[in-house]
């Protein structure tokens, strides 16, 4: 048998010391037990980034005209091979990492052009207190925008990992997403959208059309989305359908008139 090819962006400065990593580990090692694995660790701290400055030619351009394309164009390269990634960031101030979120930045033009269709993914967050939520919600939605199919998430308290009845459920609950993980890369279907989706993929949408003579509208053109109710022909939801698409024209309609909303 194969083994599964497994890359992990860990976003902690800490990099192999953090239990960010220490808790991946034990993931990789589920895993192991069920399928031969091999993992592929990209510490986001020693790519050495600098902070993006939005100057969205990754976007508008293409994404080989970033500065530093040199520098994060292999890793989409690693994430399209691999059959599964890991995102994994620790809490810092209730929100990912400084490190991660200008990471994805330079993936920006992956939310206008996504690619990662049938792609599994876990995310994890570790905190000493709280914030695992709002980091693995995050973590979940970008790998969403890009087109992966998010199947688990772990959540782990860094305090409590020196107590023995701790590390015992954390250990239950590794082979819980490890055997998600490792069934959902083998049967290889696309995950059906959920209405937070699809309303992104309305939102894009109606983005994409307007930009005219764009590298973001023939991308969409080309595949024929912009006559699609979602990036894939997989089930979806008649209701959340419906709504997405009613809320889609409510935008389409506020954008034409120019009479958003600002925001306070």
């Amino acid at each position: 048998m194969q083994p599964l090819n497994i890359l992990v962006l860990v976003g902690s400065p800490r990099n192999e010391e953090s239990w960010t990593y220490k808790s991946i580990r034990i993931l990789e090692e589920k895993m192991q037990a069920i399928q031969p694995v091999e993992f592929e660790y990209i510490f986001v701290q020693k790519l050495h980034l600098p902070f993006c400055d939005g100057c969205l030619k990754c976007v508008n351009v293409g994404e080989s005209a970033c500065p530093d394309y040199a520098k994060v164009g292999p890793i989409a390269d690693k994430i399209n091979k691999a059959d599964g990634i890991i995102l994994g960031s620790p809490v810092h101030t209730f929100n990912v990492t400084g490190l991660m979120k200008n990471f994805f930045e330079y993936f920006m033009y992956k939310r206008n052009r996504p690619t990662f269709f049938g792609k599994k993914a876990v995310v994890t967050s570790i905190a000493s207190g709280g914030g695992h939520t709002v980091v693995m919600d995050f973590l979940e939605q970008t790998a969403n925008a890009w087109g992966c199919d998010v199947v688990s998430r772990m959540g782990i308290s860094s305090s409590q990992m020196l107590k023995e009845s701790y590390l015992k459920r954390v250990d239950v609950v590794a082979e819980e997403v490890a055997d998600t993980f490792v069934s959902e890369i083998n049967e290889g279907k696309l995950g059906s959208p959920k209405f937070r989706h699809l309303i992104n993929f309305r939102a894009m949408q109606n983005m994409a059309y307007r930009q005219k003579n764009s590298i973001n509208h023939k991308f969409w053109e080309d595949r024929g989305w912009f006559d699609a109710e979602y990036y894939n022909k997989v089930p979806i939801n008649i209701f959340a359908r419906v709504m997405a698409g009613y809320i889609a024209g409510k935008m389409r309609k506020s954008t034409r008139k120019g009479n958003q909303n600002l925001f306070r």
